[in-house]
């Protein structure tokens, strides 16, 4: 789509409307009311109070691995197939501070395999962290049955659901809509 005629025309106008962006980081320059608008709009779109924009789905996903998974008192159970900015995230997470950080891989959507790993897990906090949509493969995270999980053993449950919005669900709001 990038080349199509209407969208090359609607970049132009955007160029002409907006200039070529802040010209700086949204720490620096802060956001524009585009971003705050688009911001709203995602937020709308998956039913939640607000977002943060990123400026990429890597930069997302590291962050978020990163931060959600840096504390040594987590375990991460992590789907084998998940994207590899997730996996790149949990690299980082997993590094520095001189304390043993667990992270377990559980076969690819296998509800079996994790439940197992996770009765017998002794970490006082757990994150379970998955794409809802496979984007190598095409095939779809059993989200009902992770959330049967969750309630059941308490763990903090990240979705990547990026590959999945404006696909899935009745308003385009991802696997978690469709569910």
């Amino acid at each position: 789509l990038s080349s199509h005629p209407r969208v090359r025309r609607a970049m132009s106008k955007a160029c002409e409307d907006w200039g070529g962006g802040p010209r700086s980081s949204a720490l620096v320059a802060g956001h524009t009311a585009e971003q705050r608008d688009l911001a709203s709009a995602l937020a709308k779109l998956k039913s939640k109070e607000a977002c943060v924009l990123f400026p990429s789905g890597f930069a997302a996903n590291v962050a978020a691995a990163a931060c959600l998974a840096a504390s040594p008192d987590v375990e991460v159970f992590s789907d084998e197939l998940n994207h590899a900015s997730i996996i790149d995230g949990l690299r980082m997470a997993m590094r520095g501070d001189g304390a043993k950080k667990r992270l377990s891989v559980y076969r690819h959507c296998d509800m079996a395999h994790l439940e197992s790993l996770l009765s017998a897990s002794t970490a006082p906090r757990r994150l379970v962290i998955t794409d809802s949509l496979f984007s190598m493969d095409g095939d779809v995270a059993p989200l009902a049955a992770l959330a049967a999980l969750r309630r059941r053993y308490g763990f903090l449950l990240l979705v990547d659901d990026a590959h999945a919005s404006l696909v899935f669900g009745s308003t385009g709001g991802g696997v978690a809509e469709a569910a």
